[in-house]
C-alpha cells in the first residue's frame, strides 16, 4: 500500500495531461499511488491515462461519465488507499520535490495539513509569483479562518491542489457536488476542524491560467456558487461578535459577484437563485448593522442595506477613497 495517494481529475486536457503525469512520476518522493480519474474526457486524454497505467503500476485510472471536478475528486478520494492524499489539477504540474518537501514537513512537525507557496503559469512559459510573503509556520485552522483567510493572498489558503492531507484526518470529507468554486466551499469545511498546519514558502506547484479554462469562464451560476460559499463564510463569522470586521470584509467581497450576477442571469432559475442570494446579503447587512464595527463602516451598511449592488457600483467609482477609510 502507498503511503501517498495522488488525484488527478482529467477532463479534456490531452495537450497537457503528459506534463502533468511525468511531473508526478518524476518526484523524489516515490512512495506514492496516482489515480487518474477520467472524467468523461472526449478527446484522447483517457487513452492517454491508461497509455501510463499500463507503463507504471503505480498509475491507477478511473473512467466515469462526466460528474464534474468535484465528483471526479470525490470519486479519487474514494479509491485512496493511502496515509496521506493530494490533489492535483491535470493541466497543472509540479516541481520534482513537492511531494518530498510537503511530506517531510508534515512528518516533522506531526501536522495534519501541509501547505505550499505556487507559480502562475501563463500561456507563453512566463511564470508569475502568487505570494512572495508566505513564511514557514506551524499554525492552527483557527488561525488561518479568522485571522488570515481574507488577506489578499488568501487564495493560498483556499485551493485545493497545493497541500498535502493526513487521510485520517480529512477522509470523510467530499467536495460539494455540482459546485463551481468548489474550493471555497472545501476550505469552508477544512478550517472548521481542529488541525494543525505546516506552511512550505518554496513554490513547488505550476498553476496554469487558461484562456479556455472554465474558472476563465464568466457566468451566473458561478458568480451565485461563490457567492453562495462566501456567504456560508460570513454566517461563520457572525457567531462571533469580535469577528465582525472580517464578515464586513468577505460581504464587500461577495458584492462583486453579486452585482456581476445581476447582469449575467438568463433564466428563471438563475434570476431565484439571485433573488435568494441578495436577500441573504440583506440579511447579513441586518446583523452586522447591530455589531461594533468602526463608524464609517456601520455608515456604509445602511446605503448598502437600500441598494446592496447600487452601491457597489458606486463604490468601485471611488474604489481608492472608500479603501482609505473601509
Amino acid at each position: 500500500m502507498a503511503e501517498v495517494s495522488i488525484i488527478v481529475p482529467v477532463y479534456q486536457v490531452e495537450k497537457y495531461i503528459r506534463q502533468c503525469v511525468d511531473s508526478i512520476l518524476a518526484q523524489t518522493f516515490t512512495d506514492f499511488e496516482l489515480i487518474l480519474v477520467d472524467d468523461g474526457s472526449k478527446d484522447r486524454s483517457g487513452q492517454i491515462c491508461d497509455e501510463y497505467a499500463a507503463m507504471d503500476r503505480r498509475v491507477k485510472v478511473i473512467h466515469k461519465e462526466n460528474g464534474g471536478l468535484s465528483d471526479a475528486r470525490n470519486r479519487g478520494m474514494d479509491q485512496a488507499a493511502g496515509n496521506y492524499f493530494m490533489f492535483i489539477d491535470s493541466d497543472d504540474y509540479i516541481a520534482p520535490t513537492m511531494l518530498e518537501c510537503l511530506y517531510k514537513n508534515i512528518l516533522i512537525e506531526d501536522a495534519d495539513l501541509a501547505i505550499c507557496n505556487f507559480l502562475y503559469l501563463f500561456e507563453n512559459d512566463r511564470k508569475k509569483d502568487f505570494s512572495t510573503s508566505m513564511k514557514s509556520e506551524v499554525l492552527c485552522a483557527k488561525e488561518i479562518f479568522y485571522n488570515r483567510k481574507n488577506e489578499r493572498c488568501y487564495g493560498i489558503w483556499t485551493v485545493a491542489w497545493n497541500k498535502l492531507y493526513k487521510k485520517e484526518v480529512f477522509g470523510k470529507l467530499r467536495f460539494r457536488f455540482g459546485k463551481y468554486h468548489e474550493d471555497e466551499f472545501w476550505a469552508n469545511d477544512i478550517y472548521q476542524l481542529d488541525i494543525k498546519i505546516v506552511t512550505i514558502p518554496e513554490c513547488l506547484y505550476y498553476y496554469r491560467q487558461r484562456d479556455n479554462s472554465i474558472m476563465g469562464k464568466k457566468s451566473a451560476a458561478r458568480n451565485l456558487d461563490i457567492i453562495e460559499a462566501l456567504q456560508e463564510r460570513i454566517y461563520i463569522y457572525l457567531k462571533k461578535p469580535e469577528y465582525a470586521d472580517q464578515a464586513y470584509k468577505v460581504l464587500v467581497f461577495s458584492l462583486e459577484y453579486l452585482e456581476e450576477s445581476k447582469r449575467l442571469k438568463t433564466n428563471e432559475a438563475e434570476e431565484k437563485r439571485f433573488i435568494q442570494s441578495e436577500n441573504r446579503t440583506k440579511d447579513i447587512l441586518k446583523q452586522l448593522r447591530k455589531t461594533k464595527l468602526p463608524i464609517m463602516k456601520g455608515l456604509s451598511l445602511v446605503f448598502m442595506e437600500i441598494n446592496p449592488c447600487l452601491v457597489f457600483r458606486v463604490g468601485m467609482k471611488f474604489r481608492g477613497l472608500l479603501e482609505r477609510f473601509l
